[in-house]
């Protein structure tokens, strides 16, 4: 009986053997069901952006992922056209230091312009990435679908990608980050001070390039201030040799600018900008000293008029910055 079980043994084994040795051992993994958390995602016509990436559910990695088609969701017709579209795009050649490159032709010099599409999906994630040129697409929906190849092989996901181009606005300013401000502080005497009413602020983008910023200072009466002539200066901080002396102007987020007898020029080389706050948020201070202005219900030449406004820039461009007090007028 043993030997009969023996042998029965070595044939079920030889058995085994043979047929494993004749089957492929399957090699990786790639999900039916890999997916977006987010869908769909909301991408701001003209800034920066980058989503969230693909989930493989468990599908080996790496990954490549390659857009088959992009549809227009309203009617489902394929606009693979218009993310084909390149446009002007600037793009860092190399790391910089914020410690040591601080003058804009530093910056510059790390930049470059190239063409390139508005959004594109990115291989290694399947990230939605978009840069300024989504500005010039049409907003609306659209949908895409992705071939993924990883060592397990290839797979199409028909329209597994949906994002929405959103209409926003190129820069923040009142109120998303902050508000105008007017105070009237007295010559010699920086602690007392009397707030004024609220200055008017407008910002208008008004051409593609240059990357500028032009800031006008009115009275009133409409009539601009003269930077050239020292009618807009820096506010100084309060305190006894405060750190730093002065509140953040425009003038320390660049080291490019230029005065006109009615405005302010400021350049700037990449977005957004500023990049970073310096304190007190994005606030924009500046002076006007008081042999320049009468202030309505002040004694004239009393009092400086201090203003503020927020921005931030996200989209590159030329914006012009107004803010005109509605209680004080200009002595020239």
């Amino acid at each position: 009986m043993k030997k009969i079980f023996y042998l029965y043994s070595a044939i079920i084994l030889a058995f085994i053997i043979t047929t494993y040795s004749c089957k492929k051992s399957t090699i990786g993994f790639l999900s039916p069901y890999v997916h977006y958390e987010q869908n769909p995602i909301y991408v701001p016509k003209g800034r920066t952006f980058l989503g969230s990436a693909l989930n493989p559910d468990g599908s080996s990695m790496p990954f490549t992922a390659t857009v088959v088609h992009y549809y227009n969701k309203a009617n489902g017709q394929i606009v693979d056209s218009l993310f084909s579209k390149k446009f002007p795009v600037q793009i860092f050649t190399g790391y910089i230091d914020p410690t040591k490159d601080t003058t804009f032709q530093q910056i510059v010099s790390f930049l470059k312009t190239e063409s390139l599409p508005a959004v594109t999906i990115l291989p290694n994630s399947g990230q939605v990435s978009a840069n300024a040129g989504a500005l010039y697409l049409p907003a609306g929906e659209y949908q895409y679908d992705l071939k993924i190849t990883n060592e397990a092989g290839t797979k199409i996901y028909p329209k597994i990608g949906d994002f929405i181009l959103v209409d926003t606005t190129n820069f923040d300013a009142v109120p998303a980050i902050g508000s105008t401000s007017e105070t009237r502080i007295l010559v010699g005497n920086e602690s007392k001070s009397s707030v004024g009413k609220l200055p008017l602020l407008t910002v208008t983008r008004v051409a593609d390039t240059p990357n500028i910023i032009t800031v006008v200072y009115k009275d009133k009466n409409g009539t601009p201030w003269n930077p050239q002539a020292g009618e807009v200066v820096s506010r100084p901080a309060a305190g006894l040799n405060p750190i730093p002396p002065y509140l953040q102007s425009l003038q320390e987020y660049t080291s490019s600018y230029y005065y006109t007898p009615t405005s302010s020029v400021f350049r700037f080389p990449l977005v957004p900008f500023p990049l970073n706050t310096l304190g007190n948020a994005f606030n924009i201070y500046q002076r006007i000293p008081a042999k320049y202005v009468n202030n309505d219900g002040l004694p004239a030449g009393a009092y400086t008029l201090n203003l503020r406004f927020p921005i931030r820039i996200y989209v590159p461009g030329s914006y012009l910055v107004v803010e005109q007090s509605v209680d004080a007028t200009r002595v020239p």
